[in-house]
């Protein structure tokens, strides 16, 4: 699956405003390590950025951190069916 078209399936889901920040801790394969991906909206669409550690936000900005881990223990970008499977398993 393509990972923008991921990244606004969960964005959509978790009801992120067009003011806030989402940010996903996910696990880079290619470089065997964990990175953040920053998502901001903008005109055009969403806006992703990556970073090796969680960025320093300004007070007063809002914005929704996800982390979910795969059965190897690395950080992964959920699919919104793992996001409600898990919300039906936590209740």
């Amino acid at each position: 699956m393509n990972i923008t078209f991921k990244i606004q399936q969960v964005w959509q889901y978790l009801g992120v405003q067009d003011d806030e920040i989402l940010i996903i801790r996910h696990y880079n394969d290619s470089d065997k390590k964990d990175e953040f991906l920053i998502v901001e909206s903008n005109p055009d669409g969403l806006n992703v950025t990556t970073t090796d550690s969680m960025p320093e936000l300004g007070i007063g900005k809002s914005f929704q951190l996800i982390q979910q881990r795969d059965s190897s223990g690395r950080f992964i970008i959920p699919s919104v069916a793992q996001l409600i499977q898990d919300k039906v398993s936590d209740y």
